[in-house]
């Protein structure tokens, strides 16, 4: 039954069948019978038939049992009763329908607009507008509703539910065309729908947009006002299309015509450098090349809007989104073309951000250009050395003591004698006009307190007084401890050797901390933790804490659970804590030299961990430097650990390469820059770690014996073909490319011909053992590993055609340096190697 009920709702004819039922009073066992003859009436009439005509109307029961039975399949047992419905005086009559328009030759009968959707055929009528036939035959024709906007909206709707795009070119033709002299509503909600309708039309239809904006320019010239959203909407809406030219040449019409301002720029920044056409992040790896192809061509049609919008203050707004967007390159570049057309910051909080950017992502150059700039601009509220969140602990809870103060140890030596009480104290205290006591004091007020609450009776008493406690780490800490009844951590804290000052020092707590969890000495330890979380209301702080401890234990598992703790908040570690962990767990390495094995873990062991960690807080946040990263590969690629070595580059490729969407902020500052647009990984993945990758790939030995166990082999992690094990780094490389990372096929084919000239160069061999070792045992040809090097290349002009147009010797006999002669003539070579040279030459 709902099915069927739901099938006859979506009928034309439903509202009017509806509107017929409602008015006129049958029997539930009339509708079959009624509807069934309905069904059978033109579209146009049936609403008329049921109501006016009275030789339709429905037949005694008696006369249709027999039609009912054929058009059921079998009879159901149901008993049918008749609704009796009360009679009424005062009955509602029908209402009277208006009858059928025709065109030319009868007068159109005016009734309300809103009565006008309950007759989807009127209304078909009055909206088939988009022609000039049959002038005079519909509403709008009529000059008293010719600027009835409730008509036209009403039109609208109907038009483009019923037939979209062509719908509202319908009705447009109708404003422009067929009638003249229209002027659409530029404010309220009305002319939100109108205008929006329209330029969305244009956008789709390009024919018809240059038609809205010369509307548009004329009703500002006649009326000086226009549709407030306008420019965003027709140059926003083509720059998310990715259509900038078209862009550019509408933001210049609009400027021309006065409908646009200068500042109005700052409307259409997400626009250009966000579009809706940018490929997301869920695209395929090469979708990636694509969002920086399509942001740098919104960033080019942005700067040429600027050049030819003079007289713009923008550089605050812009600024501020590029950063709270992650596009921190993209804000740099807009920095340098901004100030360069004189459109400079306003206060120093609109650079500040962008500086920390540079400071971490950028070149030393960078940096220091911007922080001469600031300067130069004579900010008197500009600190370069500004503080972090993860400075001062206590900036949010210090404040002034208002009041007269005297030496807090004077009053706390007055307090601790036997003979004063505590009222004879205070009153002392206001007679000398004292308004305001210390730490110290409250603690000899305290101290002789039996219990908790006598405790918070004494500091009642105090503030009742007018005296005013100093707001420190000491009182806060008591009064909280005494008010949740923690007798024994309250005693040990006011019978404590520490200075009310120590506690304040969030360093010598840590210190603290840590040295009691070593010693187990547990009331101490829990009177360190209590300290440390008055200072760190929230859990983040000590967080960092309790993981700074298990890393200064040795307890890896225990920091990797508060890590799994921090994840799940969604918080981040500091970067202390990052560098308190490298520092710990990382073995010390040599410059040139591999990593040795740590006290507790192995050398690729130590990297993993630090990793792990990393994994999981860098995503919500945290900081670390591209040369940290790079330390880590280092480790990895010199110990020969290649599976952890692909699986660290393709998360950090993965991680922070460009994306779309927004994502977790490195910054606690109001605009948040990500740093997460690229630039990082050009930082970490240079020209040296390119050609490094490529020499670690070579780094196995490869002799006979392997060869003849088929062991020199290496399986491809996503075609699974096999390739010699010496072609692992260009294979790595073209993976990391085809996932975004921007690779120079130029420095992939300088590295490969480097190791190639190692292996099979005339010349003296390298001065490295470990080269002239793989010299020695190398059982491939020159022609082998060339065409080796093109198919784990995946394509065949990696060397240029080089190894075609010239014999294979000049591949493996590059261009050598003064300094190559130079170490080439200093090495010793043993008389096996000697031979061997001979041999080869």
């Amino acid at each position: 039954m709902r099915p069927a009920l739901l099938r006859l709702l979506r009928r034309p004819f439903a509202v009017s069948t509806l509107d017929t039922l409602a008015a006129t009073s049958i029997g539930i066992e009339q509708l079959e019978f009624d509807y069934t003859r309905l069904r059978g009436q033109p579209q146009c009439l049936r609403h008329y038939s049921s109501a006016n005509n009275p030789d339709t109307r429905p037949v005694e029961r008696k006369h249709w049992p027999r039609q009912r039975r054929t058009l059921r399949k079998r009879d159901l047992p149901l008993t049918v009763h008749e609704i009796e419905i009360p009679t009424k005086t005062n009955a509602i009559a029908p209402p009277q329908l208006p009858p059928k328009p025709h065109p030319e030759n009868e007068t159109i009968i005016d009734f309300p607009v809103k009565t006008l959707r309950l007759h989807p055929e009127r209304l078909e009528f009055e909206s088939n507008i988009g022609h000039t036939r049959d002038i005079g035959t519909r509403l709008v024709d009529q000059p008293e509703h010719s600027s009835d906007f409730e008509l036209w909206e009403e039109l609208l709707n109907h038009r483009q539910r019923l037939y979209g795009d062509q719908g509202i070119q319908e009705i447009w033709e109708g404003l422009t065309v067929r009638l003249q002299g229209v002027q659409l509503p530029v404010t309220g909600a009305r002319a939100d729908f109108l205008w929006k309708s329209f330029v969305g039309l244009g956008l789709r239809r390009e024919i018809y947009l240059s038609g809205v904006l010369q509307h548009a320019i004329d009703l500002y010239e006649r009326e000086g006002a226009s549709w407030p959203h306008l420019y965003e909407s027709v140059v926003g809406g083509l720059l998310d299309q990715g259509r900038t030219r078209q862009a550019s040449a509408l933001h210049r019409r609009l400027q021309q015509s006065g409908i646009a301002q200068p500042n109005d720029l700052v409307r259409v920044v997400k626009s250009a450098f966000r579009p809706a056409c940018l490929p997301t992040s869920t695209d395929p790896p090469h979708s990636i090349i694509a969002q920086r192809r399509t942001i740098t061509l919104g960033m080019t049609a942005f700067k040429d809007m600027c050049r030819c919008t003079p007289g713009h203050r923008i550089y605050g707004p812009v600024i501020s989104d590029l950063m709270r967007s992650g596009f921190g390159e993209h804000a740099l570049r807009m920095h340098n073309f901004l100030v360069k057309h004189d459109d400079h910051p306003q206060t120093a909080e609109e650079m500040l951000d962008l500086l920390e950017y540079v400071k971490r992502h950028g070149s030393r150059q960078e940096f220091d250009a911007i922080r001469d700039y600031a300067k130069d601009r004579e900010f008197e509220d500009f600190n370069i050395d500004a503080p972090t969140s993860n400075d001062t602990a206590l900036t949010g809870n210090a404040k002034k003591t208002t009041g007269r103060r005297y030496n807090d140890d004077i009053g706390a030596k007055l307090i601790s004698t036997p003979p004063f009480n505590l009222e004879w104290v205070i009153g002392t205290l206001k007679m000398l006009g004292i308004s305001a006591i210390g730490p110290r004091t409250i603690r000899e007020i305290t101290i002789r307190a039996n219990g908790s609450k006598e405790v918070l009776d004494r500091i009642k008493m105090i503030r009742g007084s007018g005296i005013t406690i100093e707001d420190s780490v000491f009182p806060r800490l008591v009064e909280k401890l005494a008010r949740q009844h923690r007798s024994i951590l309250l005693s040990d804290l006011l019978h404590s050797d520490q200075h009310p000052d120590v506690l304040a020092d969030v360093k010598m707590q840590e210190s603290f901390l840590v040295s009691h969890y070593m010693t187990q000495d547990w009331r101490q330890y829990n009177l360190a933790q209590a300290v440390l979380a008055e200072h760190f209301p929230g859990t983040s702080g000590l967080l960092d804490i309790h993981f700074r401890k298990h890393i200064a234990a040795g307890e890896y598992d225990a920091a990797s659970k508060v890590v799994d703790e921090v994840a799940i908040h969604g918080q981040k570690l500091s970067e202390e804590s990052v560098d308190f962990m490298a520092e710990k767990v990382l073995t010390y390495r040599q410059v040139t030299k591999a990593p040795t094995p740590g006290k507790q873990l192995s050398a690729k062991d130590e990297v993993m961990f630090v990793f792990r960690v990393l994994q999981r807080v860098v995503p919500a946040g945290s900081y670390v430097s591209a040369a940290f990263w790079v330390e880590l590969l280092k480790r990895l690629g010199m110990s020969d650990n290649w599976d952890e070595l692909s699986e660290v580059c393709q998360w950090l490729v993965h991680e922070y390469s460009f994306r779309h969407h927004a994502t977790p902020s490195l910054f606690p500052s109001k605009l948040q820059p990500t740093g997460r647009d690229g630039r990082i990984l050009d930082q970490i993945f240079t020209e040296t770690m390119h050609v490094a990758i490529v020499t670690w790939g070579f780094r196995p030995r490869i002799d006979e014996y392997i060869v003849k166990e088929q062991k020199h082999y290496y399986e491809h992690p996503i075609t699974g073909g096999k390739h010699i094990l010496w072609m692992r780094g260009i294979i790595l490389l073209r993976m990391l490319s085809n996932a975004g990372l921007k690779v120079e096929a130029n420095w992939v084919r300088q590295a490969t011909r480097r190791r190639l000239a190692i292996l099979f160069s005339k010349y003296s061999p390298s001065a490295k053992p470990v080269n002239r070792t793989l010299r020695r045992l190398c059982p491939f040809t020159l022609y082998e590993l060339i065409a080796a090097a093109k198919r784990a290349w995946g394509d065949e002009s990696l060397f240029r055609g080089g190894e075609l147009s010239r014999s294979l010797r000049g591949m493996a006999n590059p261009y050598r340096t003064t300094s190559s002669f130079r170490r080439s003539s200093n090495v010793l070579l043993s008389r096996a190697e000697m031979g061997h040279l001979r041999e080869k030459r």
